[in-house]
Order: C-alpha cells, then sequence, then structure tokens
C-alpha cells in the first residue's frame, strides 16, 4: 500500500482545506504526540480514530461522538459499551493498518486520533494522516491504558471528563476490593487462542491492571518478564495456570466441540487444578479501556461476593 496521497486525494484535500475556516491561534492547543507538537483545535467538532480498540474505547468514553473509526482488528466488533455510543451513520475507514485514506478525506475530519499499534509504516501512515487533518499520535501501552484516557482528553479539551472517569474507577476499585476481600489471593489469567494457550503477564496486560488494582497478585511460578507480555505454554504444563483464581479468556475460534478450549478443560491436568475457575470471552476482557475496566470489576464483583 501507498503511503503517499494519490492525485485524486491531492486534489480533495486541497479543496477541503481551502474551504475550511482558519483557526484563530487563541481556538487552537498544542498538544505532544509521539513525533512531536501538534497543533490541534480547542473543541474538535470531525474526529476520526484511526484505531478502533484502544483509541476509540476511550474515546467515546470521555462523550465525544466520531465522525469516522476504524474497525477493531482483533474481532472486527467494537467492545462493550462502545457500539452503543456510535451514531449509527459513522463512516468505517477500513482497518488501522489498512485505512481508506479517501474515506477519510470525505469525513472532513478537523482532528484524528492515530496510535502506534501495529502500523507497518508507523511514520508513512501519519504523514500521510496529516496531510488530511491535524493528527495526534499515541502511544498505545495496554497496562497504562490511563495514560491513553489522559492523551486523548488532553488533545480534545475532556481534562475535566477524564479525571471524573479515573476518580470513579478508583472509587469502584474500593467498593469491589471490599465486597472481595476474602477472595483476593493469587491469580491467573489465560488467553486459550485456536492452537495454544498461554498466560499473561501480570506487568504488561490490560486484563491483569485491573485485576492488579483490586489486589490480586500472580503466582511464584509467573513471577517472570517477557517483552512479549504473554508467556505460551505447552499442555503438559498447565500446572503454570495454578492459582487461587484462574481466569480463561476464551478466542471465540476456540470455542466449541473439539477445538482448544473443550480440549484444555478435558485434560486430567486442567481438572486437577485446584484454583476457581471462570471463562469469559476474550474479544470482551482482553484489551480496552475505561469502559471495559468498570465492566471487569463488576465481572470480579459479581463472581465472589455471592
Amino acid at each position: 500500500m501507498s503511503l503517499r496521497l494519490t492525485r485524486r486525494e491531492i486534489i480533495a484535500a486541497s479543496l477541503l482545506l481551502a474551504s475550511s475556516p482558519l483557526l484563530a491561534e487563541e481556538d487552537t492547543i498544542t498538544v505532544d504526540g509521539m513525533f512531536g507538537p501538534v497543533q490541534v483545535p480547542k473543541s474538535p467538532k470531525r474526529v476520526v480514530v484511526s484505531d478502533g480498540d484502544d483509541v476509540l474505547q476511550p474515546t467515546v468514553a470521555l462523550g465525544i461522538i466520531p465522525v469516522g473509526a476504524s474497525r477493531p482488528n482483533f474481532t472486527g466488533g467494537f467492545a462493550k459499551g462502545v457500539a452503543e455510543r456510535l451514531p449509527a451513520d459513522i463512516g468505517y475507514i477500513g482497518s488501522s493498518g489498512e485505512p481508506n485514506f479517501e474515506t477519510v478525506l470525505t469525513l472532513e475530519p478537523d482532528l484524528i486520533l492515530m496510535s502506534n499499534d501495529d502500523i507497518p509504516d508507523l511514520q508513512g501512515m501519519y504523514e500521510r494522516y496529516t496531510q488530511i487533518a491535524p493528527t495526534v499520535l499515541i502511544d498505545v501501552q495496554p497496562k497504562d491504558w490511563r495514560k491513553t484516557l489522559t492523551t486523548i482528553a488532553g488533545a480534545t479539551g475532556r481534562e475535566a471528563q477524564a479525571s471524573e472517569l479515573l476518580a470513579k474507577y478508583d472509587e469502584r476499585v474500593g467498593q469491589v476490593r471490599s465486597a472481595i476481600s476474602g477472595n483476593i489471593g493469587t491469580a491467573t489469567i489465560a488467553r486459550v487462542r485456536t492452537n495454544l494457550v498461554r498466560y499473561m503477564l501480570q506487568d504488561t496486560s490490560f486484563t491483569w491492571s485491573v485485576l492488579k488494582d483490586v489486589g490480586f497478585r500472580a503466582p511464584p511460578q509467573q513471577q517472570i518478564t517477557s517483552n512479549d507480555g504473554f508467556i505460551n505454554i505447552s499442555l503438559e504444563r498447565l500446572d503454570l495456570l495454578e492459582a487461587d483464581f484462574i481466569l480463561l479468556l476464551e478466542d471465540e475460534g476456540a470455542k466449541g466441540p473439539g477445538a482448544m478450549s473443550e480440549k484444555l478443560k478435558a485434560l486430567p491436568t486442567f481438572a486437577n487444578l485446584k484454583g476457581d475457575k471462570m471463562e469469559l470471552p476474550s474479544a470482551d476482557y482482553l484489551f480496552g479501556n475505561v469502559l471495559t475496566a468498570f465492566n471487569m470489576l463488576d465481572v470480579l464483583e459479581a463472581k465472589f461476593k455471592s
């Protein structure tokens, strides 16, 4: 895919810029992006989000209604709480890695929010977006979802909303911790894929960030680090999953007759795990931001409060 605008797109972009009212300096703010400072509107009206996972959720949680967005790469569907906040006529711009720039142009954005997650030519993609509208490139790290939220808030003039959301989250963490205090101990977060099982590391995973806030910690045999954020294990080493609480995050393709999840649960080594087991769809809980964090707290409270 070429990362230069086509001739037709250049003409369209020129017409768009010519017809757009110039913003006075007092109507803009300067935001620090990954490639340097960016001047953006104080109150953007037409926001396009190029990451349908980690950036779109905090955007809509802040009350911003985007005119365009990509679909999530992992599932193709939006996380709980996101779809209901999107307009029915939202413009879909393709995937984050292969967006349709002509569609982005027709949406006439005054701000583009972009992430650095799994982009083949990050700088080239960023430069192409900047030819259309001011673009803020956000460094997305799953465990640092709070930072993603506050970065987007700073770029869109929604700092007060972000502070309110985080204060409510911290209050909810305290409520859940008090409600389930007798059940807080070690935990495993394992992802069941179509062909393998892996456990997530507690210092790099989004889901772990919520469990750690409540008070859970990984068992001693998982106290290791990895650049990948997870450790693949063989079915002969399911003992590595042992913990007081074992959370299985199952991919959709791993469920059903003969699939990996069924094979896993049929093994004596899995049945012998003493921990309290629970299954959730990975599409809803493996990645996310503040909305998924609230949902995870609700799940933990419902699981252990009874």
